[in-house]
């Protein structure tokens, strides 16, 4: 069996999906090209040429709503776009919001085993301004028979993990500031900023107001004007924009503030689950270079860091934020680790319930939780997601703060009933 690392990150900013998106003009395809050119420009491979000799496969991922922009398998399309080699193949993959993360454990499978090359890309990519979630999907007749229904809205399971674990109000709403908070000051060092490249893009002018380019970086991509001139032509103010940092981070929230905010999922006297302690829809694409000892001598490139460990379980539809809580105890014995080992726990925060749940019932250190925030503050955009986290993972080992770190966990829920986990290890 090869061993298979990543040797290059990138990823977009992640933005709020909905009118005022900075990313309402840019699609999903160009958001995921930016990504594949940077990885190219990183790993050394702008020449086409040379993606023939090297690179092997994409592996992209989309998930919920593979239709429209993000239909006709968009792995292959949106290479095409990047003015990427034909030679070089693409795929698309779906496991709802881990999508991301099995797409990289995809193409790490098959590497090691000699099923690829010796050099992949994989991520994924999710427009939820353009596309939203549940958008053109229908269900079976006969589903209601062997689950609840209901639980197809994700809302819905965080409403019942509240009160099926008795997790508060106030315990919801304290996690949610507090990932705010770690965003933020995440943000203000530009954490993220070494794996997140800049896109000037028009955006709506009440957008543009929270100042999306807060360190002045450079321009690393200008997006197309196709959907700008729409806009423009409907009569709606843009303004032209540096896009350098995700924008859903609130530094104002207070639990005041949350708790002014109202139920949105049920309305009963109990309900407890707000738009404020749920994570955000987003627009974001975001990928990784895989490389075995051979693909990266071939590059020239240090490997970063591997996985050594992924796990998925299933679990009851109408719970399943608590995937995470079962999918890391099995991640952690297939790998013949203990929990004492792991030095940073990135747990993506889809709902504050379940997140709660899951950190207090594997006993996490709060402090070794989300350090830079997650699903909340920094968003979770779907397909995206596994690979946004990863792309930041990469950037955790490189911080000095860090620097005893030797392994890292990414968990996720995922709707429907499961739940991931991987275990990336630093290579010295």
């Amino acid at each position: 069996m090869k061993e298979v690392f990543v040797v290059e990150a990138a990823r977009t900013p992640v933005a709020r999906a909905g009118k005022q998106s900075w990313f309402t003009n840019v699609r999903a395809e160009e958001l995921s090209a930016y990504v594949f050119k940077e990885l190219r420009k990183r790993a050394g491979l702008e020449d086409k040429a040379k993606q023939a000799e090297i690179l092997d496969d994409v592996v992209w991922a989309t998930c919920a709503n593979a239709f429209m922009e993000q239909g006709l398998n968009i792995g292959r399309l949106a290479w095409i776009l990047s003015d990427g080699s034909y030679d070089v193949a693409g795929c698309t993959v779906d496991r709802f919001c881990a999508s991301g993360l099995q797409s990289i454990q995809f193409a790490i499978s098959s590497m090691m085993t000699g099923f690829a090359g010796d050099v992949v890309i994989a991520g994924g990519v999710q427009h939820m301004s353009h596309i939203p979630m549940g958008a053109g999907a229908t269900l079976h007749p006969d589903l209601g028979n062997f689950m609840n229904l209901a639980a197809i809205n994700m809302g819905y399971t965080a409403e019942i993990v509240a009160r099926r674990f008795n997790i508060s109000r106030e315990a919801q709403d304290q996690f949610s500031m507090e990932s705010h908070a770690k965003c933020a000051a995440a943000q203000e060092k530009d954490k993220a900023g070494p794996v997140t490249v800049t896109v000037q893009c028009k955006v709506p002018a009440k957008a543009a107001k929270n100042n999306p380019n807060p360190h002045g970086r450079a321009v690393d991509y200008v997006a197309s004007e196709h959907l700008a001139k729409e806009a423009a032509e409907k009569g709606d103010e843009m303004a032209e924009v540096v896009v350098a940092r995700d924008q859903g981070v609130r530094p104002e929230t207070t639990m005041e503030s949350l708790g002014a905010m109202a139920p949105v999922f049920m309305q009963d006297e109990v309900a407890s689950v707000t738009a404020g302690n749920s994570s955000q829809i987003n627009d974001a694409a975001a990928g990784v270079v895989l490389a075995t000892a051979e693909g990266a001598k071939a590059l020239g490139l240090k490997p970063k860091m591997k996985m050594v460990g992924y796990a998925v379980i299933g679990l009851e539809p109408d719970i399943m934020g608590v995937g995470p809580a079962l999918a890391i105890p099995k991640v952690l014995k297939r790998a013949g680790m203990t929990k004492d080992q792991i030095g940073l726990w990135e747990v993506n925060e889809a709902f504050a319930s379940q997140s709660v749940y899951c950190r207090d019932t594997l006993g996490l250190p709060k402090d070794r939780v989300n350090v830079w925030g997650s699903g909340i503050s920094i968003g979770h955009p779907l397909a995206c997601t596994g690979a946004r986290i990863a792309c930041d993972i990469t950037q955790l080992f490189a911080d000095p703060d860090f620097s005893d770190v030797e392994y890292i966990v990414e968990s996720m829920c995922i709707g429907h009933g499961h739940g991931a986990a991987a275990i990336w290890q630093r290579v010295k």
